[in-house]
């Protein structure tokens, strides 16, 4: 089987339009038309049930309209990062959004909005119209597709489906669930759902592709496949929504079978989750992650969040993604999670041959805390064309950590087993201060590297940053999931789902750093959910209506 991350080899296009007009004569409307290709002569073309598949994947791969809008709405929507850019005016969409009080024609929640419906949704609706486990499809070389192989890309798609509701889900609660693909006569009957209604759509698909016995699991899928959808990451994902809807029971459940697997690991070294292929990438700490490399000869160049999320000038940066002082703050003295979170103006890093350095200077620009995203910085080793947009830098969507405190957070919201709340953190802040560098090898200066003082030892952790089952373990976890999960775009939906976005914004609002920025600054219990676009209304003819808040 092909894998999805070399999607673009055999991603070509589907359907040829266009009819000629071959002769005066009438009898032309009798004849096919020539260079078009119908539903049923695709189908029977080999390859055909997978490259359908194929675009079920395509969005969660788009560097553009999937990655750099989770970082966006997952921490310049919150008080982890802030937006940077040119000037205040550059990418003033989001500036609107984060402030708290966006209007319904903001054009970063109109595009959110369309991106999800037509590149996401859209292609999953088509396939699971078009592909039944009865459907005769014929792979490469001319052997009919099996039964059983159907029925894996069946729950991948209603798993793709149900993934990219939950981004419309956690933005505007209240949305339309379309099932199936959408004729322009079909607008009108457009009705928007309410949010346990949304809600109960996604767990029915995300129960249909757990309980399908051919979606393998981790230990099963090949290594030319990694980045398809398996059981555990589906179950790592279904208990994500549950949480956001308030069910930690159920939750629980779901991360305590993924964990029971014994199949996953955290890491010993923390910056190798964002460092390394072999040692990140592709360790036992990723559960669902979309990979990307440069591969020039299938047209494929890198994320362009590297690009956008750097420093500007000689860096090579657009200057996205700028971490608060707010969230630098967050951090312990000697956590070395912070020098690998959180580049500062002024740190000093190595070329290519490890000896010609170059200094990273952040004024000039929109960027208040002159900081960026030490995980979306790529040494020059991994740089193929020497910029930032050709490298092998990867997405995340599930790790392993993640999995572990979302597990003790079910925990501590149910009045679960307090000691395994604790070991499960110390197990993470274990790593955290005691088996990760203290330094960045790939810099010759850091401002947060942890100087020797300051270092922490197996005798000083046990000693003083060991969680205690006296502590108040829901502040712990929560402090964990910021410190642990900082500018990976998870931000926003903590703090919704904990109920403290409102409160959380306002105080932000009031820092000089909010005050800058303005994010923050108009939120309220109005703010969220978001308006959903106003075209959208407007292009249903009112079928559609606005959420109550706007």
């Amino acid at each position: 089987m092909k894998s999805i991350i070399n999607f673009s080899k055999t991603c070509i296009a589907l359907l040829c339009i266009g009819a000629l007009a071959v002769s005066c004569n009438d009898d032309f409307l009798d004849r096919p038309p020539l260079g078009t290709l119908d539903e049923t002569t695709f189908l029977s073309t080999e390859d055909a049930g997978y490259k359908l598949l194929i675009q079920c994947y395509f969005h969660i791969t788009d560097h553009w309209n999937y990655q750099d809008t989770k970082f966006i709405f997952g921490d310049q929507l919150a008080d982890d990062c802030s937006k940077g850019g040119s000037d205040a005016g550059d990418r003033v969409r989001i500036t609107e959004v984060a402030t708290g009080r966006p209007l319904a024609t903001n054009a970063m929640l109109t595009d959110y909005w369309t991106y999800r419906y037509k590149d996401g949704i859209s292609p999953c609706n088509v396939f699971l119209q078009k592909i039944t486990p009865e459907t005769q499809l014929i792979e490469t070389g001319g052997a009919l597709v099996s039964k059983e192989k159907k029925q894996r890309w069946i729950a991948e798609a209603r798993f793709l489906r149900a993934f990219y509701y939950y981004d419309l889900a956690t933005v505007y609660a209240n949305v339309p669930i379309i099932k199936e693909p959408l004729a322009g006569v079909d607008k009108s009957t457009l009705t928007k759902s309410d949010k346990e209604e949304v809600k109960k759509f996604i767990l029915e698909d995300l129960e249909a592709a757990i309980n399908e016995p051919n979606l393998p699991t981790a230990s099963n899928l090949p290594i030319n496949e990694y980045g398809r959808i398996t059981k555990e990451a589906a179950k790592a994902f279904r208990a994500r929504v549950l949480m956001f809807f308030g069910d930690y029971a159920a939750a629980q459940k779901d991360l305590k079978d993924v964990i029971d697997t014994n199949y996953f690991g955290i890491i010993d070294d923390y910056s190798d989750l964002f460092n390394s292929v072999e040692k990140g990438y592709l360790s036992k700490e990723a559960v669902f992650i979309t990979v990307r490399g440069y591969q020039p000869a299938y047209s494929l160049g890198g994320s362009v969040c590297p690009q956008m999320n750097m420093g500007r000038g000689p860096t090579g940066g657009w200057g996205g993604e700028c971490p608060t002082i707010d969230l630098v703050n967050e951090y312990e003295v000697g956590d070395p999670r912070l020098v690998h979170t959180v580049i500062s103006s002024g740190d000093i890093f190595y070329k290519a041959d490890m000896e010609t350095t170059e200094t990273h200077d952040y004024s000039g620009y929109d960027n208040y805390p002159r900081q960026h995203s030490r995980k979306q910085w790529i040494d020059y080793s991994r740089r193929f064309t020497g910029g930032l947009l050709d490298t092998d830098w990867s997405f995340y969507h599930i790790r392993y950590a993640d999995v572990l405190l979302m597990y003790a957070e079910c925990l501590v919201e149910t009045g679960g087993d307090k000691q395994v709340v604790v070991d499960i953190l110390n197990q993470i802040r274990h790593r955290a201060f005691v088996t990760t560098s203290p330094k960045d090898q790939f810099a010759q200066y850091r401002k947060f590297n942890v100087p020797d003082d300051k270092k922490v030892t197996e005798e000083i952790f046990n000693a003083k940053y060991k969680v205690k089952i006296t502590d108040d373990l829901r502040k712990a976890v929560r402090h964990e999931r910021r410190v642990e999960l900082g500018c990976e775009g998870l931000r926003f939906y903590d703090l919704l789902r904990w109920g403290t976005f409102v409160s959380t914004m306002q105080a932000f609002g009031k820092t000089t750093e909010g005050q800058y920025s303005g994010a923050g600054t108009q939120v309220t219990d109005k703010t969220w959910p978001y308006p959903i676009p106003q075209n959208e209304i407007d292009f249903v003819g009112g079928s559609l209506t606005q959420n109550d808040n706007y």
